[in-house]
This record gives structure tokens, C-alpha cells and sequence, in this order.
């Protein structure tokens, strides 16, 4: 054996370990499901020894009075271990289903509280497999595939004692059987993880192609490319396929394999056996009890090649799901966080830089005050850091060297959640839940009352638009808003903001997808909510730098101005060039 397959074996000894320590919860059901186990498996095992006796002492012996007795004990025992074998199979799928309920709330639980950073690199798609296909591929280890493992070990290892006790030459005949049972498993163990491992990952990749192709079908519309987008699905249908090709491919040498190895034992069986019944070493009822349990032995035998395909599956799926619940979040609440008191509001940058792991430096040294309820806009060229900069404001990512306070404090000493009700965002790209008008206003403040969602939505400039459906707020709106213009989803985002009453304010590009004829709107929608906040707002419109105390310029990470809008101007630079050039193009479309 080579150091890799040792790796890879102790890898899923490991992995199936860590997954069964999902069923302590459930410990004393578990127990009580393997004592109905080894009660069905032995009374199972219990028939050919009766059928022994039976031909032995009763048939060859002529007493026809107790066979009557032996064949009711018989029915009996079939009785008895059907009714066994059906508790079994309903106690060991209620233990597999809570336990997988359990494994993928705990997933979905430390998805949610991981940091952005960890989303920035997955596919949407990828999660969505380990949460759904991989975690019930983990619940077949849980139920049929520990009952029949274990049915199956406890029929070999009591067959093995039976037959020894009656016949040891017997016995080692069946020992003789193991060693070829074994090598032929750990071949097809060690053939088959791989290709379960690579279809698992492309099963995750064809989820994450429909998940992308289905939320971007009006781009697809759009440029005509549903043949690509075809091709690009089908490339990835075809691995899969040729995956599970291969996969047959293996499986298909273990039944004509072990359907050899068990036809040989049955030609030694009657060989031997009846050479020792001819010579009177062995009784008649002996043989035929070794050979109903060889047909005993024949199932679990067949069935450990479709066993340790399943194994090395629900391994694979279990490996997926702790490389996710193994994943720590890049930004962690430090012991002891505070929640954050009423605050006024103040936000100071001390020497910030930031970069993505592996990658340079998008936000450098930047050193900045903002008082409460101050208005600061950014701008600067597209790639200058302004968007990642208000980012480390909530901890979506922690700076790579520096320190943000609020109010004096640094933020890394407040609880996450506190902190974050504190900040409200108002992004670029809004999204929207699937419901109504008003769900989606009431997000952060489920329990808020009608009139306090119609005031949020005054103020957002948005009311007399949800007053004119035929619905009203309780109007379902479409996934992420479909039935919505930018404008109108722009604004419920606005409404939704006011309704929680953060002290500060964070605006992403909030005027980069609506019309002229909405701007006015948004223009009064920003101005009510943006008072008495403190509020950094991330624009190009004119009317919204204007609007802003203070102006910071960012270029390629660095704050190269701050000033008001009439300081920038006279001093030139970014600010003057980018302002005069949107005034020429405002004359150009008036004219």
C-alpha cells in the first residue's frame, strides 16, 4: 500500500467519523435501532440451524409428531423478524432525516455568519449543491447505508461462528472466501472516490450555471446567446455523464466478480461437504444449512460493492460540507464585544489600507474625519477604492493595517450585529425580495406597523406610487423586484433604511440607474432621509456631490482631496476636470 492510498483511507475513516458524530444527538434512538438490528440479524441467522435440526433429528429420524412445532416456530420466527426489520427501517429514517434537518440548518447557519469576503470567491451554485444534493447524499449514510453495513457485518461474522462450531474444515473454507472479498473492495473503494469527489464538484459547477443562466436570462435575451449559454451547460452536463459512465464502469466487475467467488464456494461446499456426508463425518441437515446460509452470504457480499460506492459518495459529499463548516470567517467578533450605545455618529479613518488576500493594495493609508451628521461624498475614477473603503464601515471586511472609530471607538471592540444596526445602505444595485411591497420595506424592523411603513415611504417618495396599485403595500413585487423600475426599487431601498433609523448612512451609487424624470424624486427621497445622519454617499450626479459638506477625492486608493465643492474647484485636479465635464455634457443634452 502507497503513502497516498493510506492518506486517502485514513481521510475517510476521518470523514465518516465526523459524520456520524452527528447522530449523538440521537444516541439512545441509535441504540435501541441497533439492538433491533442484531434481534432481526439473528433471528434471520436463526432459520437454517432450525432447518439443521429439523432434517437432522426430525425427518431423517422419522419423528413426524415435532415437525409441526418446528415449522410453526418457523413462521413464527419470519413474523418476528419482519415486524423487527419494518421498526428498524422507520426508527433509522427518522434518525437520518432529523440528522441531515440538523447538518444543514448547522450548514446554512455558518454560511450566514461567515464574512462577505468568503462570497466573494464561491459560486452561488456551489453552495446551494452542498447545502441540498450534498447533505442528501450524507443522510443515505445515516440510514440505509449504516443498517445494512452493519446487518451485513453481524450476518458475516455469525455465520463465521456457526459454521466453525459445527464444521471448523467448514469454517476455514469460508475464511478462505474473505481475503478475495477484501483486495476486490479496496480496489473499488480506491477507484471509485475519485470520480465521486470530480462529480460532486461538477454537479456543484452545473448548479452554479443554472443559478447564474436563470437570474441573468433578460442579458441572455438580450445578446442572443442562448446557444452559448447552451453549450456551456451541456459541456458540463456531458462530464457529468461520462463521470457516471466511468463510475458503471468500475461497479460493473464487482458483480460478475463476486457472482464467480460465490458460485466457486458453492462448487467447494458441495464438493467437500458431501464428500464428508458420504463418509458420515458430517450430517445431512449440516450441508444444507452451510448452504442456505452461503445464500444468506451471498447478499451482503454483492451488496458491499454497492456499500462502499455510497461510502466513498456520502465521504465525498461529507468532505464538501466541512470545507465549509471548516472555513472561518475573515472578520471575527472579538470576547467580550460591547453593544453599541446611542452614538452620534462621528466615523474616523486612522491610517486605513486594505487588499484581498493575494492581492495588492486597493486602499491606502487613508486618514479622514467625519463629524456627526455630516455629509461626505466620494468620488473619484472607477477602481479607486471608494466602494471597498465604505465597506470596512459595517466589517463586511477588516482593514489590512489602520483602524475605523466610531465615536472614538475602535469598531472591532462592538458585536457585529450591533454594529451593523447602527449603519444603513442604500447600494447600487438594489435587491429586492420575492413578496410584497411591504415585506420588503419591513425587512429590518419585521414588527413595524403599517403607519410607520407609510411614513418610511413618504419619506422615500414612494407612497403615492404604492397607493395607486391595486394592492397597495401588500402588491407582490417579483424576484428581486422584477415588476419594479430602478427608480421604484431605489426608493423602497430608501424606505427601508428610514424605517430602521440608522444614525449613519451609507449611499453606493444610489442615482446610477434611474431616468431624469425620476432624479427629482430621489434627489427630495435623499435629502429626507439623509438628514440628521451622518451620511457618505458615493456619486457621480452632480446634484448629490453638491448636496454633500465636504468632498474626498480617491485616487488609485489614495485621498488626494477634501474640500467643499467651491475649494475643489479652485484647486483643480480630478474633482474640477470630472465636474467640468459632466456640466459640457448637461448643456450639450439640454440644447
Amino acid at each position: 500500500m502507497d503513502s497516498n492510498t493510506s492518506i486517502k483511507r485514513l481521510t475517510t475513516l476521518k470523514i465518516i467519523g465526523r459524520l456520524l458524530g452527528f447522530l449523538k444527538p440521537y444516541k439512545f434512538l441509535v441504540v435501541l435501532a441497533i439492538l433491533l438490528l442484531f434481534f432481526s440479524t439473528g433471528l434471520a441467522l436463526a432459520t437454517p440451524a432450525l432447518t439443521k435440526t429439523a432434517i437432522d433429528n426430525f425427518i431423517l429420524g422419522k419423528n413426524i409428531a415435532l415437525l409441526p412445532k418446528v415449522a410453526m416456530l418457523l413462521l413464527v420466527i419470519s413474523l418476528a423478524e419482519s415486524v423487527l426489520s419494518s421498526l428498524l427501517r422507520i426508527l433509522t429514517e427518522y434518525i437520518s432525516q432529523n440528522t441531515v434537518h440538523q447538518l444543514r440548518k448547522t450548514l446554512y447557519e455558518h454560511i450566514n455568519n461567515l464574512s462577505i469576503g468568503f462570497f466573494d470567491w464561491t459560486k452561488t451554485g456551489d453552495l446551494m449543491s452542498r447545502i441540498t444534493a450534498d447533505s442528501h447524499a450524507v443522510g443515505q449514510l445515516y440510514g440505509f447505508g449504516a443498517v445494512n453495513i452493519l446487518v451485513n457485518f453481524l450476518t458475516l461474522i455469525g455465520i463465521f461462528i456457526v459454521v466453525t462450531i459445527w464444521e471448523p474444515r467448514l469454517g476455514l473454507l469460508y475464511l478462505a472466501l474473505i481475503p478475495f472479498v477484501v483486495i476486490a473492495m479496496r480496489a473499488y473503494a480506491f477507484k471509485v472516490r475519485p470520480l465521486w469527489r470530480k462529480n460532486r464538484q461538477t454537479n456543484g459547477e452545473i448548479t452554479s450555471i443554472m443559478q447564474e443562466t436563470i437570474t441573468s436570462m433578460r442579458i441572455i435575451k438580450l445578446f442572443g446567446t442562448e446557444k452559448e449559454e447552451l453549450l456551456r451547460f451541456s459541456t458540463k452536463n456531458r462530464e457529468v455523464c461520462d463521470l457516471l459512465i466511468s463510475s458503471s464502469k468500475v461497479s460493473s466487475y464487482w458483480q460478475p466478480y463476486i457472482g464467480f467467488l460465490t458460485s466457486t464456494a458453492s462448487a467447494l461446499v458441495l464438493l467437500i461437504g458431501g464428500s464428508l456426508v458420504i463418509k458420515e463425518q458430517l450430517t445431512l441437515g449440516t450441508l444444507i444449512a452451510f448452504t442456505s446460509y452461503l445464500g444468506l452470504l451471498a447478499r451482503p457480499i454483492r451488496q458491499s460493492g454497492f456499500l462502499i460506492g455510497m461510502i466513498q459518495s456520502s465521504a465525498v459529499a461529507g468532505e464538501r460540507i466541512f470545507e465549509i463548516l471548516d472555513t472561518t470567517s475573515n472578520v471575527k467578533e472579538k470576547e467580550g464585544a460591547l453593544d453599541v450605545p446611542d452614538v452620534a455618529g462621528k466615523l474616523t479613518f486612522e491610517n486605513v489600507s486594505f487588499a484581498y488576500p493575494k492581492s495588492a493594495m486597493i486602499v491606502k493609508d487613508i486618514s479622514l474625519e467625519i463629524l456627526p451628521r455630516e455629509r461626505v461624498a466620494l468620488v473619484g475614477p472607477t477602481g479607486a477604492g471608494k466602494s471597498t473603503l465604505i465597506s470596512l464601515i459595517p466589517r463586511f471586511y477588516d482593514p489590512t493595517s489602520g483602524r475605523i472609530l466610531l465615536d472614538g471607538v475602535d469598531i472591532k471592540e462592538y458585536k457585529l450585529k450591533s454594529l451593523r444596526a447602527k449603519i444603513g445602505f442604500v447600494l447600487q444595485e438594489t435587491f429586492l425580495f420575492d413578496g410584497s411591497i411591504r415585506d420588503n420595506i419591513a425587512y429590518g424592523k419585521p414588527d413595524a406597523s403599517l403607519d410607520e411603513i407609510r411614513e418610511a415611504a413618504k419619506a422615500a417618495e414612494i407612497d403615492d406610487f404604492i397607493m395607486t396599485l391595486p394592492q397597495g403595500y401588500d402588491s407582490p413585487i417579483g424576484e428581486r423586484g422584477v415588476r419594479l423600475s430602478g427608480g421604484q426599487k431605489q426608493r423602497i431601498a430608501i424606505a427601508r433604511v428610514i424605517l430602521v433609523n440608522p444614525p449613519i448612512l451609507i449611499l453606493d451609487e444610489p442615482t446610477a440607474n434611474i431616468d431624469a424624470g425620476t432624479e427629482a424624486k430621489m434627489e427630495k427621497a435623499l435629502l429626507n432621509v439623509t438628514n440628521s445622519r451622518t451620511t457618505i454617499v458615493i456619486a457621480h450626479r452632480l446634484w448629490a456631490i453638491q448636496n454633500a459638506g465636504r468632498i474626498a477625492v480617491l485616487e488609485k486608493g489614495q485621498l488626494t482631496q477634501v474640500g467643499t465643492h467651491t475649494e475643489l474647484l479652485a484647486l483643480g485636479g480630478f474633482y474640477k476636470e470630472a465636474y467640468l465635464e459632466q456640466s459640457l455634457q448637461a448643456k450639450e443634452v439640454a440644447q
